[in-house]
């Protein structure tokens, strides 16, 4: 009899760890939150970069290995923690970390940032073929303008940054290495590391 109480109280207590631990994660119903159909097709607004492709950081650490925007996705899974989501022309899969406290914005509202249903060309049109290559390669010169400097390294980082119309953005690097993109009216007037 003592046995089974033993047994009873420990499949109570992993019980209620498991529901407060699933109560923690909230999935996200990714049609619903971009707003679009399933079927609609879905690409990068602004570069990726990753070291670890299952541990990307919301904050889009500038290190290691990147993933173009306009790379076509697919959006796997999402939840208040982790965006899951499959580059279409390799099969590879990645997930985001997902970190509220420093996006300070629901993972709805970021995720409508970074997808969009516009392709490379249509995200690039009006583009010099120069500034395009540099947004490619994740490269931020003088004169590019905000939207040309939000492709090549994504939005800036709300902790840091709250508001779009600064004239200073300022981006990570690595986890305690930051640069800064100082702006003059629309146009980048430098960069410092």
């Amino acid at each position: 009899m003592r046995l089974s109480f033993r047994k009873t109280l420990i499949a109570g207590l992993a019980t209620g760890v498991a529901a407060v631990f699933s109560a923690c994660v909230t999935p996200v119903n990714i049609s619903e939150a971009l707003q679009l159909p399933e079927s609609a097709k879905l690409y990068t607004s602004y570069n990726i970069w990753y070291e670890i492709p299952w541990n990307i950081s919301s904050l889009n650490y500038q290190r290691g290995k990147m993933i173009p925007v306009g790379t076509e996705i697919k959006l796997l899974g999402a939840d208040s923690s982790k965006i899951q989501f499959q580059v279409l022309s390799t099969g590879n899969s990645y997930t985001i970390e997902y970190h509220e406290k420093w996006a300070m914005k629901p993972v709805e509202e970021f995720l409508k940032e970074f997808v969009t249903t516009k392709d490379r060309s249509e995200q690039t049109e009006g583009i010099s073929p120069e500034v395009r290559k540099n947004i490619l390669n994740g490269i931020v010169e003088k004169g590019m303008t905000r939207n040309e400097v939000e492709m090549a390294f994504g939005p800036p980082s709300p902790h840091r940054t709250p508001s779009k119309d600064l004239s200073t953005w300022i981006y990570w690097d690595s986890r305690f290495v930051t640069k800064r993109v100082i702006f003059k009216g629309d146009k980048v007037l430098e960069v410092l590391r």
